[in-house]
């Protein structure tokens, strides 16, 4: 193995292990939030991005993901104010 594809192998390894610690943040706050389906992607798209382009591509994409995790549907804010106008 020659100094160049030893170089490639360790930027893939390197890119796939910091695409999954920053996926690791969306799909923490998904289990959290109980919404699998936006942890999971949000997972995988972190690790691709930063396959594809790096920390600078997969930070944007966990805050995109993060935000949508986060973010309280109109169906949840219209059951939470019945609820409150019948207590």
């Amino acid at each position: 193995m020659d100094s160049s594809s030893a170089y490639m192998f360790g930027a893939i390894i390197g890119s796939l292990a910091m695409g999954a610690i920053i996926g690791a943040i969306p799909a923490i706050a998904g289990a959290v939030k109980q919404k699998i389906g936006l942890a999971i992607g949000g997972f995988f798209a972190c690790v691709v991005a930063s396959f594809i382009l790096g920390a600078i591509l997969a930070v944007p994409v966990c805050a995109v993901f993060l935000f949508f995790i986060f973010k309280k549907s109109k169906k949840t804010d219209v059951q939470q104010d019945d609820n409150q106008k019948t207590a």
